[in-house]
């Protein structure tokens, strides 16, 4: 199985929206410097436990990654660059562009996971996996019928019968993500860049993070249901999202932290990844804060 991580840069360079968290200025993070912290350690902690760790990007990030900080992957890739065109206030594009891609099971994990053991080992041999559920449909109340009124030609696989009940759709959260039956993510990716492509005019006036989630998240989950797929996923609910930034247990009780959502605004939390990466990579640490020095990244 490969595994993979995706860094499309166009999303970070968004000095527009540089204070909204739903955008990826920084990539949601406080600044640069942190940003970069977080995925550099996120690169190295899983390389210990997965070796084959890729990394699909742009130019702009084998400058950064391979170049400047020179990150272990055992490959990259520039296929990023296809996604010039598109608005950049479509984050999520990166990594469903890097699942379409995939031509062999595939293990997608975010930049912002950290590994403490082997803990995927679990879910790998699933036709369709991913990091958790989560039951909140709050989220798309206003985003999905907006969608549906204003957006041109949009695919079945984003209908819903109903957003609460006792049907109420299970979430999908995409941290790690990935499979072996590669035609789910096919049709998956499919209707997502259908809906992104019919309709680029309209992503710069709405709500940037709850867009993207929408058609990352809220898609698969719904083709997953329609369509009964065997999913399996790494964790069940959580109880709070702040479950996976469990840094305090580590390693007897937790493996697996990851810095979702508003997470990676805590300056708690944060400060632990730069200490990590600082005690347990030292030199590659030294390599970030001499690029961080040189660039003034702030």
């Amino acid at each position: 199985m490969n595994f993979i991580q995706s860094f499309w840069s166009k999303p970070i360079f968004d000095i527009e929206h540089r204070n909204s968290w739903n955008f990826r200025h920084d990539g949601g993070f406080p600044n640069a410097f942190l940003f970069y912290s977080t995925w550099v350690y996120s690169c190295l902690s899983i390389k210990k436990y997965y070796p084959n760790l890729q990394l699909v990007t742009d130019d702009y990030g084998i400058a950064i990654f391979r170049d400047a900080l020179r990150l272990p992957y055992v490959k990259f890739s520039n296929a990023l660059n296809d996604l010039s065109d598109y608005h950049k206030g479509a984050w999520a594009l990166g990594k469903l562009y890097t699942y379409q891609l995939q031509k062999e099971p595939f293990c997608h994990i975010d930049g912002d996971v950290f590994l403490f053991g082997p803990v995927l080992d679990k879910i790998l041999k699933a036709p369709v996996f991913a990091q958790s559920f989560d039951l909140d449909m709050k989220v798309y109340s206003e985003i999905h019928p907006y969608v549906h009124e204003n957006f041109r030609n949009v695919p079945d696989e984003f209908q819903l019968e109903e957003l609460e009940g006792p049907r109420q759709l299970k979430l999908i959260n995409a941290g790690v993500i990935g499979g072996n039956e590669l035609e789910v993510f096919q049709r998956y990716t499919s209707r997502a860049f259908e809906l992104v492509d019919n309709n680029q005019d309209k992503i710069g006036g709405i709500n940037g993070g709850i867009f993207n989630l929408y058609y990352e998240q809220f898609l698969l989950s719904n083709i997953v249901y329609r369509y009964n797929v065997d999913l399996a996923t790494l964790y069940e609910e959580p109880d709070s999202e702040i479950d996976f930034a469990a840094f305090h247990k580590i390693p007897h009780d937790a493996n697996y932290v990851h810095l979702l959502s508003h997470l990676k605004l805590s300056t708690a939390f944060l400060e632990q990844v730069v200490a990590r990466l600082q005690l347990e990579f030292p030199e590659y640490y030294h390599r970030l804060l001499q690029f961080s020095n040189e660039h003034s990244l702030v």
